[in-house]
Protein backbone atom coordinates (compact mmCIF):
# COMPACT_ATOMS: atom_id res chain seq x y z
CA UNK A 1 0.00 0.00 0.00
CA UNK A 2 1.31 3.72 -0.66
CA UNK A 3 -0.17 6.25 1.89
CA UNK A 4 0.96 9.81 0.89
CA UNK A 5 -0.86 11.24 4.39
CA UNK A 6 -0.37 8.65 6.75
CA UNK A 7 3.80 8.26 7.28
CA UNK A 8 3.06 5.27 9.53
CA UNK A 9 0.34 3.72 7.63
CA UNK A 10 -3.31 4.81 8.03
CA UNK A 11 -4.34 5.61 11.75
CA UNK A 12 -6.47 2.82 13.53
CA UNK A 13 -8.19 3.38 17.30
CA UNK A 14 -8.58 0.71 19.72
CA UNK A 15 -9.91 1.40 23.09
CA UNK A 16 -9.94 -1.55 25.98
CA UNK A 17 -12.16 -1.78 28.59
CA UNK A 18 -12.91 1.45 30.19
CA UNK A 19 -11.52 3.74 27.67
CA UNK A 20 -14.48 3.30 24.79
CA UNK A 21 -16.16 6.77 25.56
CA UNK A 22 -13.19 8.90 25.19
CA UNK A 23 -11.89 7.09 21.87
CA UNK A 24 -15.08 7.59 20.38
CA UNK A 25 -14.49 11.52 21.34
CA UNK A 26 -11.17 11.26 20.07
CA UNK A 27 -12.48 10.02 16.98
CA UNK A 28 -15.10 12.59 16.21
CA UNK A 29 -12.14 15.39 16.14
CA UNK A 30 -9.56 13.08 13.81
CA UNK A 31 -12.83 12.51 11.48
CA UNK A 32 -13.43 16.53 11.49
CA UNK A 33 -9.89 17.07 10.61
CA UNK A 34 -9.78 14.68 7.96
CA UNK A 35 -13.03 16.23 6.74
CA UNK A 36 -11.50 19.28 6.40
CA UNK A 37 -8.25 18.67 4.72
CA UNK A 38 -10.44 17.12 2.00
CA UNK A 39 -12.26 19.65 1.38
CA UNK A 40 -8.65 22.07 1.42
CA UNK A 41 -7.15 20.04 -0.92
CA UNK A 42 -11.10 19.72 -3.42
CA UNK A 43 -10.03 15.57 -3.08
CA UNK A 44 -12.13 12.56 -3.11
CA UNK A 45 -11.97 10.47 0.01
CA UNK A 46 -10.45 7.48 -1.62
CA UNK A 47 -7.98 9.68 -2.63
CA UNK A 48 -7.16 11.01 0.27
CA UNK A 49 -6.74 7.94 2.03
CA UNK A 50 -5.64 6.17 -0.93
CA UNK A 51 -6.96 2.62 -0.54
CA UNK A 52 -5.85 -0.14 -2.98
CA UNK A 53 -8.06 -1.98 -4.75
CA UNK A 54 -9.01 -4.55 -2.95
CA UNK A 55 -10.06 -1.97 -0.52
CA UNK A 56 -11.98 0.45 -3.01
CA UNK A 57 -14.66 -2.17 -3.92
CA UNK A 58 -15.62 -2.54 -0.19
CA UNK A 59 -15.36 1.61 0.61
CA UNK A 60 -17.52 2.15 -1.98
CA UNK A 61 -20.43 0.49 0.01
CA UNK A 62 -19.97 3.46 2.03
CA UNK A 63 -20.41 6.10 -0.32
CA UNK A 64 -23.26 7.34 1.18
CA UNK A 65 -22.34 7.15 4.65
CA UNK A 66 -19.22 9.22 5.94
CA UNK A 67 -20.02 8.11 9.35
CA UNK A 68 -20.02 4.23 8.53
CA UNK A 69 -16.86 4.92 6.67
CA UNK A 70 -14.76 6.68 9.20
CA UNK A 71 -16.17 3.90 11.78
CA UNK A 72 -14.99 0.99 9.29
CA UNK A 73 -11.15 3.26 8.29
CA UNK A 74 -10.64 4.77 11.62
CA UNK A 75 -12.25 2.53 14.63
CA UNK A 76 -11.10 -0.73 15.36
CA UNK A 77 -12.94 -3.52 17.66
CA UNK A 78 -11.56 -6.69 19.96
CA UNK A 79 -14.12 -10.00 20.56
CA UNK A 80 -13.49 -11.64 24.28
CA UNK A 81 -13.34 -14.52 25.28
CA UNK A 82 -13.80 -15.48 29.29
CA UNK A 83 -13.17 -18.51 31.11
CA UNK A 84 -14.81 -20.38 34.03
CA UNK A 85 -11.45 -20.17 35.51
CA UNK A 86 -11.43 -16.40 34.82
CA UNK A 87 -9.36 -16.36 32.03
CA UNK A 88 -9.88 -13.59 29.55
CA UNK A 89 -8.51 -14.00 26.00
CA UNK A 90 -8.73 -11.03 23.42
CA UNK A 91 -8.56 -11.14 19.45
CA UNK A 92 -8.73 -8.57 16.78
CA UNK A 93 -11.94 -8.18 14.84
CA UNK A 94 -11.16 -5.57 12.42
CA UNK A 95 -8.36 -5.63 9.67
CA UNK A 96 -5.08 -3.95 11.17
CA UNK A 97 -2.32 -5.29 8.92
CA UNK A 98 0.09 -2.66 8.19
CA UNK A 99 -2.20 -0.15 10.14
CA UNK A 100 -0.91 2.45 13.02
CA UNK A 101 -2.27 1.11 15.68
CA UNK A 102 -3.13 3.37 18.29
CA UNK A 103 -4.24 1.65 21.77
CA UNK A 104 -5.92 3.09 24.38
CA UNK A 105 -5.67 1.81 27.93
CA UNK A 106 -6.89 2.57 31.20
CA UNK A 107 -6.46 1.01 34.91
CA UNK A 108 -9.64 1.37 35.77
CA UNK A 109 -12.61 -0.98 36.73
CA UNK A 110 -15.19 -1.48 34.19
CA UNK A 111 -17.40 -4.25 32.61
CA UNK A 112 -17.35 -5.89 29.16
CA UNK A 113 -19.87 -8.53 27.54
CA UNK A 114 -17.60 -11.32 25.97
CA UNK A 115 -18.33 -13.13 22.53
CA UNK A 116 -20.95 -15.82 24.02
CA UNK A 117 -23.02 -12.38 25.69
CA UNK A 118 -21.11 -13.08 29.16
CA UNK A 119 -20.72 -10.70 31.13
CA UNK A 120 -17.86 -9.92 33.14
CA UNK A 121 -16.14 -7.64 35.37
CA UNK A 122 -12.66 -6.14 34.55
CA UNK A 123 -10.47 -5.30 37.58
CA UNK A 124 -6.82 -3.79 37.80
CA UNK A 125 -5.23 -7.05 37.18
CA UNK A 126 -7.28 -8.31 34.57
CA UNK A 127 -6.63 -5.00 32.71
CA UNK A 128 -3.39 -5.02 32.79
CA UNK A 129 -3.12 -8.51 31.50
CA UNK A 130 -5.66 -7.76 28.39
CA UNK A 131 -3.47 -4.52 27.29
CA UNK A 132 0.17 -7.32 26.89
CA UNK A 133 -2.45 -9.89 25.37
CA UNK A 134 -3.39 -6.90 22.96
CA UNK A 135 0.08 -5.75 21.90
CA UNK A 136 0.62 -10.10 21.48
CA UNK A 137 -2.07 -9.61 19.09
CA UNK A 138 -1.16 -6.94 17.18
CA UNK A 139 2.00 -8.40 16.02
CA UNK A 140 0.80 -11.68 14.98
CA UNK A 141 -1.68 -9.43 13.10
CA UNK A 142 1.37 -7.93 11.20
CA UNK A 143 0.71 -3.99 12.21
CA UNK A 144 3.04 -1.34 11.15
CA UNK A 145 3.67 0.14 14.80
CA UNK A 146 1.83 0.20 18.33
CA UNK A 147 1.21 3.21 20.15
CA UNK A 148 -0.03 2.83 24.04
CA UNK A 149 -1.89 5.55 25.08
CA UNK A 150 -2.30 5.49 28.96
CA UNK A 151 -5.23 7.28 30.36
CA UNK A 152 -4.77 6.36 34.32
CA UNK A 153 -1.30 4.75 34.70
CA UNK A 154 -2.32 2.52 38.34
CA UNK A 155 1.13 1.23 38.56
CA UNK A 156 3.05 4.94 38.33
CA UNK A 157 2.08 4.56 42.83
CA UNK A 158 4.03 1.48 43.07
CA UNK A 159 7.37 3.28 40.99
CA UNK A 160 10.13 2.39 43.65
CA UNK A 161 11.34 -1.19 44.65
CA UNK A 162 11.15 -1.57 48.49
CA UNK A 163 13.75 -3.63 49.65
CA UNK A 164 14.43 -7.24 47.61
CA UNK A 165 10.73 -6.53 46.47
CA UNK A 166 9.34 -5.84 43.13
CA UNK A 167 8.98 -2.92 40.89
CA UNK A 168 5.66 -2.86 39.51
CA UNK A 169 5.74 -0.12 37.40
CA UNK A 170 8.99 -1.50 36.30
CA UNK A 171 8.12 -4.57 35.42
CA UNK A 172 5.20 -3.04 33.18
CA UNK A 173 7.90 -1.05 31.54
CA UNK A 174 9.54 -4.20 30.75
CA UNK A 175 6.26 -5.84 29.46
CA UNK A 176 4.74 -3.46 27.17
CA UNK A 177 8.34 -3.06 25.41
CA UNK A 178 8.71 -7.61 25.14
CA UNK A 179 5.27 -7.25 23.67
CA UNK A 180 6.06 -5.16 20.88
CA UNK A 181 4.86 -1.17 22.03
CA UNK A 182 6.61 1.33 19.80
CA UNK A 183 5.00 4.57 21.65
CA UNK A 184 3.75 4.91 25.01
CA UNK A 185 2.20 8.63 26.29
CA UNK A 186 1.14 9.13 29.22
CA UNK A 187 -0.12 13.22 30.00
CA UNK A 188 1.17 13.08 33.66
CA UNK A 189 2.88 10.37 35.47
CA UNK A 190 3.26 10.82 39.01
CA UNK A 191 7.07 10.67 39.65
CA UNK A 192 8.94 12.04 36.43
CA UNK A 193 11.89 9.76 37.85
CA UNK A 194 10.01 6.64 37.19
CA UNK A 195 10.07 7.00 33.27
CA UNK A 196 13.62 5.69 33.80
CA UNK A 197 12.61 2.32 33.85
CA UNK A 198 11.10 2.56 30.87
CA UNK A 199 13.86 0.89 27.58
CA UNK A 200 13.57 3.96 25.48
CA UNK A 201 15.85 2.18 22.71
CA UNK A 202 12.90 0.16 21.97
CA UNK A 203 10.08 1.74 23.00
CA UNK A 204 10.01 5.95 22.32
CA UNK A 205 7.98 7.41 25.52
CA UNK A 206 6.00 10.89 25.73
CA UNK A 207 5.51 12.28 29.29
CA UNK A 208 3.34 15.30 27.90
CA UNK A 209 2.60 18.09 30.32
CA UNK A 210 -0.99 17.53 31.91
CA UNK A 211 -0.87 20.96 33.75
CA UNK A 212 -1.24 22.63 30.30
CA UNK A 213 -4.67 20.84 29.63
CA UNK A 214 -5.68 22.29 32.92
CA UNK A 215 -4.24 25.92 32.35
CA UNK A 216 -6.36 26.07 29.38
CA UNK A 217 -9.46 24.82 30.44
CA UNK A 218 -9.31 27.42 33.15
CA UNK A 219 -8.50 30.09 31.15
CA UNK A 220 -11.29 29.27 28.31
CA UNK A 221 -13.71 28.12 30.93
CA UNK A 222 -13.39 30.82 34.09
CA UNK A 223 -11.10 33.79 32.70
CA UNK A 224 -12.26 34.06 28.76
CA UNK A 225 -10.87 38.16 28.50
CA UNK A 226 -7.31 39.63 29.21
CA UNK A 227 -9.51 41.90 31.35
CA UNK A 228 -10.61 39.55 33.76
CA UNK A 229 -7.17 38.01 34.40
CA UNK A 230 -5.33 41.17 34.99
CA UNK A 231 -7.89 42.56 37.53
CA UNK A 232 -9.05 39.44 39.27
CA UNK A 233 -6.77 36.53 38.23
CA UNK A 234 -3.69 38.39 38.88
CA UNK A 235 -4.96 40.84 42.09
CA UNK A 236 -7.16 37.66 43.91
CA UNK A 237 -5.69 34.62 42.98
CA UNK A 238 -3.59 32.04 44.48
CA UNK A 239 -2.30 28.68 43.76
CA UNK A 240 -1.48 26.14 46.05
CA UNK A 241 -0.11 22.65 46.76
CA UNK A 242 -1.58 19.84 48.54
CA UNK A 243 1.75 19.16 50.31
CA UNK A 244 5.88 19.66 49.52
CA UNK A 245 5.89 16.95 46.73
CA UNK A 246 3.24 18.75 44.57
CA UNK A 247 5.43 21.80 44.93
CA UNK A 248 6.42 21.65 41.35
CA UNK A 249 3.05 21.18 39.58
CA UNK A 250 1.78 23.70 41.48
CA UNK A 251 4.29 26.04 40.67
CA UNK A 252 3.90 25.99 36.97
CA UNK A 253 0.41 27.02 37.74
CA UNK A 254 1.87 30.04 39.65
CA UNK A 255 4.28 31.31 37.13
CA UNK A 256 1.85 31.10 33.74
CA UNK A 257 -1.04 33.12 35.65
CA UNK A 258 1.86 35.86 37.33
CA UNK A 259 0.46 35.09 41.08
CA UNK A 260 1.38 34.16 44.50
CA UNK A 261 2.06 30.15 45.26
CA UNK A 262 1.75 28.53 48.71
CA UNK A 263 3.36 25.59 49.57
CA UNK A 264 1.62 22.87 52.36
CA UNK A 265 3.73 20.83 54.19
CA UNK A 266 2.74 18.05 56.44
CA UNK A 267 4.19 16.26 59.58
CA UNK A 268 3.31 12.85 59.86
CA UNK A 269 3.92 10.74 63.09
CA UNK A 270 6.63 7.92 61.75
CA UNK A 271 4.95 5.23 64.02
CA UNK A 272 1.14 6.06 63.07
CA UNK A 273 1.57 7.75 59.74
CA UNK A 274 -1.07 9.60 60.80
CA UNK A 275 -0.73 14.11 59.58
CA UNK A 276 0.31 15.45 62.91
CA UNK A 277 0.43 18.96 61.67
CA UNK A 278 -0.16 21.00 58.07
CA UNK A 279 1.43 24.58 57.86
CA UNK A 280 0.96 26.87 54.79
CA UNK A 281 4.42 28.41 53.68
CA UNK A 282 3.86 31.67 52.36
CA UNK A 283 5.38 35.08 52.11
CA UNK A 284 5.44 36.97 55.15
CA UNK A 285 3.59 39.65 53.24
CA UNK A 286 0.87 37.48 51.77
CA UNK A 287 -2.63 37.99 52.53
CA UNK A 288 -5.10 34.90 51.70
CA UNK A 289 -8.10 36.77 53.76
CA UNK A 290 -10.72 37.40 51.08
CA UNK A 291 -8.72 35.87 48.52
CA UNK A 292 -9.53 32.97 46.03
CA UNK A 293 -7.26 29.64 46.47
CA UNK A 294 -6.77 26.99 44.17
CA UNK A 295 -5.62 23.83 45.48
CA UNK A 296 -3.35 21.81 42.72
CA UNK A 297 -1.98 18.13 42.40
CA UNK A 298 -1.80 15.33 39.91
CA UNK A 299 -4.72 13.64 41.51
CA UNK A 300 -6.96 13.07 44.10
CA UNK A 301 -7.91 10.03 45.68
CA UNK A 302 -9.67 9.67 48.68
CA UNK A 303 -9.67 13.02 49.09
CA UNK A 304 -8.14 12.73 52.99
CA UNK A 305 -5.17 15.29 51.96
CA UNK A 306 -7.59 17.94 50.05
CA UNK A 307 -9.76 17.42 52.85
CA UNK A 308 -7.05 18.97 55.12
CA UNK A 309 -5.97 21.64 53.22
CA UNK A 310 -9.42 23.06 52.70
CA UNK A 311 -10.10 23.49 55.99
CA UNK A 312 -7.28 25.20 57.00
CA UNK A 313 -7.50 27.88 54.16
CA UNK A 314 -11.22 27.83 55.55
CA UNK A 315 -9.88 28.99 58.71
CA UNK A 316 -7.19 31.39 56.91
CA UNK A 317 -10.40 32.98 55.37
CA UNK A 318 -10.07 32.64 52.05
CA UNK A 319 -13.10 33.74 49.89
CA UNK A 320 -13.20 30.97 47.45
CA UNK A 321 -11.47 27.30 47.44
CA UNK A 322 -11.39 25.63 44.66
CA UNK A 323 -8.84 22.11 43.42
CA UNK A 324 -7.84 21.37 40.50
CA UNK A 325 -6.46 17.96 39.45
CA UNK A 326 -5.21 16.14 36.90
CA UNK A 327 -6.60 12.64 37.59
CA UNK A 328 -9.65 12.37 39.68
CA UNK A 329 -9.73 8.96 41.33
CA UNK A 330 -12.37 9.47 43.72
CA UNK A 331 -11.88 6.23 46.01
CA UNK A 332 -14.37 6.14 48.51
CA UNK A 333 -14.91 7.54 51.13
CA UNK A 334 -13.47 10.99 48.75
CA UNK A 335 -17.28 12.10 47.74
CA UNK A 336 -18.36 11.98 51.38
CA UNK A 337 -15.40 14.05 52.12
CA UNK A 338 -15.98 17.04 49.15
CA UNK A 339 -19.53 17.07 50.05
CA UNK A 340 -19.23 17.47 53.59
CA UNK A 341 -16.74 20.35 52.18
CA UNK A 342 -19.22 21.90 49.94
CA UNK A 343 -21.56 21.68 52.91
CA UNK A 344 -19.62 23.73 55.47
CA UNK A 345 -18.40 26.34 53.10
CA UNK A 346 -14.64 24.80 52.46
CA UNK A 347 -15.01 23.76 48.63
CA UNK A 348 -16.24 25.60 45.69
CA UNK A 349 -15.51 23.48 42.88
CA UNK A 350 -13.25 20.76 41.32
CA UNK A 351 -11.61 20.63 38.04
CA UNK A 352 -10.60 16.73 36.92
CA UNK A 353 -9.83 15.70 33.36
CA UNK A 354 -11.85 13.03 31.28
CA UNK A 355 -8.85 10.55 31.59
CA UNK A 356 -10.91 8.89 34.08
CA UNK A 357 -14.45 7.97 33.11
CA UNK A 358 -17.39 8.88 35.56
CA UNK A 359 -20.57 7.81 34.69
CA UNK A 360 -23.59 10.51 34.77
CA UNK A 361 -25.05 9.51 37.51
CA UNK A 362 -21.63 10.56 39.74
CA UNK A 363 -21.69 13.81 38.03
CA UNK A 364 -25.36 14.60 38.38
CA UNK A 365 -24.81 13.70 42.27
CA UNK A 366 -21.73 16.22 42.51
CA UNK A 367 -22.67 19.09 40.29
CA UNK A 368 -19.40 21.39 41.35
CA UNK A 369 -16.98 18.67 39.62
CA UNK A 370 -16.24 19.91 36.32
CA UNK A 371 -14.35 18.20 33.59
CA UNK A 372 -11.97 19.15 31.22
CA UNK A 373 -11.77 17.30 28.00
CA UNK A 374 -8.79 16.31 26.47
CA UNK A 375 -9.60 14.45 23.32
CA UNK A 376 -8.91 17.04 20.98
CA UNK A 377 -5.28 17.48 22.37
CA UNK A 378 -5.07 13.64 21.58
CA UNK A 379 -6.46 13.47 18.51
CA UNK A 380 -4.08 16.42 17.48
CA UNK A 381 -1.03 14.36 18.66
CA UNK A 382 -1.85 11.09 16.97
CA UNK A 383 -2.14 13.31 14.14
CA UNK A 384 1.21 14.61 14.60
CA UNK A 385 3.01 10.99 15.12
CA UNK A 386 1.46 9.55 12.60
CA UNK A 387 3.06 11.93 9.76
CA UNK A 388 6.62 12.89 11.79
CA UNK A 389 5.84 15.94 13.05
CA UNK A 390 7.28 17.69 16.02
CA UNK A 391 5.42 17.14 19.26
CA UNK A 392 7.26 20.27 21.16
CA UNK A 393 4.30 22.86 21.60
CA UNK A 394 3.12 20.39 23.94
CA UNK A 395 6.09 20.41 26.28
CA UNK A 396 6.40 24.37 26.49
CA UNK A 397 5.10 26.43 29.52
CA UNK A 398 1.95 28.15 29.02
CA UNK A 399 1.87 32.23 29.44
CA UNK A 400 -1.66 32.44 30.11
CA UNK A 401 -1.54 36.28 29.34
CA UNK A 402 -0.05 35.11 25.74
CA UNK A 403 -2.79 32.48 25.44
CA UNK A 404 -5.42 34.46 26.07
CA UNK A 405 -4.75 37.23 23.56
CA UNK A 406 -3.92 34.56 21.10
CA UNK A 407 -5.75 31.57 21.87
CA UNK A 408 -8.06 29.70 19.52
CA UNK A 409 -11.24 27.95 20.13
CA UNK A 410 -11.34 24.47 18.41
CA UNK A 411 -14.68 24.49 16.54
CA UNK A 412 -17.50 22.65 18.07
CA UNK A 413 -19.84 21.57 15.01
CA UNK A 414 -18.44 19.10 12.43
CA UNK A 415 -18.63 19.95 9.16
CA UNK A 416 -21.66 19.14 6.73
CA UNK A 417 -20.65 18.20 3.51
CA UNK A 418 -20.76 14.99 1.29
CA UNK A 419 -16.64 14.09 0.36
CA UNK A 420 -17.27 11.13 -1.79
CA UNK A 421 -17.05 12.68 -5.50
Amino acid sequence: MSFNNFLRGPIQLYALPGAEEYVDKVSKWMKQYFLNSIKEDNLDILDYFLIDKDEKEDINLFKDDTDAFFEKFLIGHFKFFSHRNGAIEISIDSSARLRDIYVFHTFSEADITDHNNNKKHIGFADQELLLYNTLDAFLEAKVNSITIFEMNLGEARSDVPKGRGACNLRTFFRNITANGADHFFIYQIHSRKSLIGIDNTRTKYDNLRGQSLLKKYMLHTHIKSLDYFKNVVQKEWIFSSSDAGGKEFASSFSKSFGTPLLVVDKRRNPLTNQIEEIQVLKPEKLIIKNKTVYIIDDMIDSGGTIMDVCKIYKELGAKEINVAVFYGLFSPPAEERLNKLRKDGALNKVIVTDLISYNDDFLKRNPYIEVADTSYTTSSIIIKTNRGRSLEKYFLPINAEEYLKNKVIPLQKEPKQKIFN
